[in-house]
């Protein structure tokens, strides 16, 4: 199995325990994001294990596992997955995207909020919470580790990308150069 397949969000990728709830909902397996949990504008989650998922017609709870547990295989990543080699584009992209969803809801967070959620999910995916932006990426962590064929450390690879992406667009200590970036560049 190439990599384009192992990073395409199809049925027989997903984790037994989300095809489940795939199966049993009617969702459509190649159209899974995550739910924002809001209430109006306030972060609504209590329990960061407990995903909304939806194929933007349906959606369902599912009762994620810790990430480490996720991550499938034992395939090292690139040398240089900073510099976003064409075939993890998917992973990033699926991040990067509820990114923006995350910030034009609950508001821009600062290049700072971004590299202190995205180093904690890299030391410690399954740390304890550090607040909205966290439990969210998290969330979204997640549904791509159960979605797509992703070893841990190529998941650890591709967070500390967006870490050092973070860091290098934080110039002050409340620049919003980061998520400003991804506004300009991701593909809509």
């Amino acid at each position: 199995m190439n990599t384009d397949d192992r990073f395409a969000s199809r049925e027989d990728n997903i984790t037994p325990a989300l095809r489940e709830v795939v199966l049993l909902h009617g969702l459509r397996p190649d159209k899974l994001s995550v739910v924002l949990p809001v209430q109006g504008v306030l972060w609504a989650c209590q329990d960061r294990h407990r995903v909304r998922i939806s194929d933007t017609q349906k959606s369902a709870e599912w009762h994620a596992a810790a990430l480490r547990e996720l991550g499938r295989g034992d395939v090292q990543p690139p040398p240089h997955l900073d510099r976003f080699p064409p075939a993890y584009v998917p992973l990033f992209s699926f991040l990067e995207r509820h990114v923006l969803r995350f910030c034009s809801v609950l508001g821009d967070k600062t290049d700072q909020e971004f590299e202190e959620a995205y180093s904690h999910l890299h030391r410690r995916p399954d740390g304890r919470s550090l607040g909205p932006l966290h439990d969210f990426l998290w969330q979204v962590s997640a549904v791509m580790l159960a979605t797509r064929i992703v070893s841990l450390p190529e998941f650890e690879g591709v967070i500390g990308a967006l870490l050092a992406s973070a860091r290098r667009w934080g110039l002050r200590p409340i620049s919003r150069n980061y998520i400003g970036y991804l506004r300009n560049n991701m593909p809509r």
